[in-house]
């Protein structure tokens, strides 16, 4: 599953990317591990179903048609891929884990994961239904 997820996303970024935007959601530096291994890490502790990667493959792509004017690096999809599988968890499988938690599990720090969370939906026009 990781492997195929890593595969359509680096399409949809790599899609991106070739725009020369400025990128909104950039982080400083990649992360210690690789990409697909954070993918796993994800699955290993979110203890989600199994749709609700799919239907982070669907939001990643319907915020970058709706928001052409960012674009997204790889370090960007790190965050990216972990706010949107907390927002598809919230509203598909409605989870009760706090965002302490999902920010821990992904590595960054909880008023980052607020604060993308909030803007995403935004971005989003909180259109979440698929």
């Amino acid at each position: 599953m990781s492997d195929m997820f890593l595969k359509l996303s680096g399409q949809i970024i790599y899609r991106w990317n070739s725009c020369g935007k400025i990128c909104k959601f950039s982080q400083r530096t990649l992360p210690k591990i690789g990409y697909s291994d954070y993918l796993k890490r994800l699955l290993l502790y979110t203890d989600c179903s199994i749709h609700c990667y799919a239907i982070v493959l669907i939001y990643l792509d319907r915020f970058t048609n709706k928001n052409e004017n960012l674009w997204l690096d790889s370090a960007s999809l790190y965050t990216l891929t972990l706010v949107l599988l907390v927002i598809s968890i919230k509203f598909w499988d409605d989870r009760k884990c706090s965002n302490k938690y999902f920010a821990k599990m992904g590595g960054i720090s909880l008023r980052l994961l607020n604060e993308m969370e909030l803007e995403v939906l935004e971005l989003m026009n909180y259109d979440l239904f698929v």
